[in-house]
């Protein structure tokens, strides 16, 4: 499949300071969502907008179809507005002094590919298919300024989908929204999106928004792009320490490698004993190391095949739908979460648990501070 978007070693440095993009390659072919994850200040937002051509890339080099659109080598820079992409950015940048129509009509009525200049029933019939599409077929002739938050993102979505760019760029569109209206949309965009074959690129920092959307999710951190890879492969297979954490691992127990064999390894854990995980690294014997695991992957009550220990529970927090369990666990501390409207387990209580071999993952131990 061709992509619609590819980018080669793409590197952007401002004056004075490290790389905020630093060799960053990636494909998008057409009709697929990439999403680029990562907190704030990781490069992720400045690679769309090197993509949109709003900000000029030091190094690399970006295609968009079959067109090379920068590559600073060569000198080569071609302008936003001939690049044939959408973008939705995080305010609504709705013109209010406008319909809702008259928004969404805005591009068609200026782009060479409008007929009879941008006048006529083409554009209407455009206009109406796009505003059904989101939602909003009933709104068409509402000022702008009468409608909520949810349906202002609604109608500049439409205005980028309207006339089917190549590409469509989102930047964190959904982070004005209430919590609420941000679920029920992440949703609807996902679908809008695949109805239309749209290739999109998408940044955002939350990582349930990122699984939800993206058929494939980059995980970004200062302007690396660590790892490229299925919602499902970044969630049960993260690259490293940082990638776990980041997408919700958030226990981490320290030791020392045992053994390993090909991608399993088997870490001594000190008072807490020895505990088998996966790796995707090559540790060494006797290096120092940590594991990584979600809180809902830690088995409670359990007595599985391997890995299981004795823990106390040192702190119970019931949150009606579910039960988060702070354990102690041979001097080390782990979280537990439990789905279920009544808490099963007492506060200082010894309990065992099995943590499954397959959803832990042991990486080399840097010492480095995992946010």
């Amino acid at each position: 499949m061709t992509a619609a978007l590819l980018i080669e070693n793409l590197s952007k440095r401002f004056a004075g300071g490290k790389p905020a993009v630093d060799g960053v390659s990636f494909d998008v072919p057409a009709g697929e969502i990439v999403v680029l994850l990562g907190p704030s200040g990781c490069g992720k937002t400045t690679t769309l907008r090197c993509v949109a051509g709003l900000e000029h890339p030091t190094g690399g080099r970006i295609s968009i179809g079959e067109r090379v659109v920068s590559e600073p080598e060569r000198g080569l820079l071609v302008s936003p507005r001939e690049r044939d992409i959408g973008m939705v950015f995080q305010s609504y940048a709705v013109w209010p002094h406008m319909t809702v129509r008259q928004n969404v009509a805005y591009p068609l009525k200026y782009r060479r590919t409008a007929g009879a200049n941008g006048r006529g029933g083409d554009i209407d019939a455009k206009v109406r298919e796009t505003l059904e599409l989101v939602g909003l077929g009933d709104y068409a002739e509402r000022p702008v300024t009468s409608l909520s938050g949810g349906q202002m993102q609604r109608v500049a979505l439409a205005r980028s989908l309207v006339y089917r760019p190549q590409l469509l760029l989102l930047d964190e569109p959904l982070s004005n929204l209430d919590s609420k209206l941000r679920i029920r949309l992440r949703d609807e965009l996902r679908r809008i999106l695949k109805m239309t074959g749209m290739t999109g690129l998408y940044v955002t920092h939350d990582q349930s928004e990122a699984v939800v959307l993206g058929d494939r999710i980059g995980v970004m951190r200062d302007g690396k792009l660590l790892q490229m890879a299925p919602p499902g492969e970044i969630y049960n297979r993260p690259a490293d320490s940082f990638v776990a954490n980041f997408t919700g691992a958030s226990n981490v127990l320290l030791g020392k490698v045992l053994t390993r064999s090909g991608e399993k390894a088997t870490i001594d854990l000190g008072a807490a004993g020895r505990i088998e995980a996966w790796t995707p690294q090559p540790l060494s014997v006797g290096e120092k190391a940590r594991v990584a695991l979600r809180a809902e992957n830690v088995r409670l009550g359990e007595r599985g095949p391997a890995n299981v220990f004795a823990g106390r529970v040192i702190e119970r927090r019931y949150q009606g739908m579910q039960t988060v369990y702070d354990l102690e666990l041979g001097g080390q501390r782990l979280e537990a979460l439990e789905l279920g409207t009544a808490a099963r387990h007492e506060q200082d209580r010894e309990i065992a648990l099995t943590l499954p071999p397959d959803m832990c993952w042991a990486y080399r131990d840097d010492g480095a501070t995992v946010d």
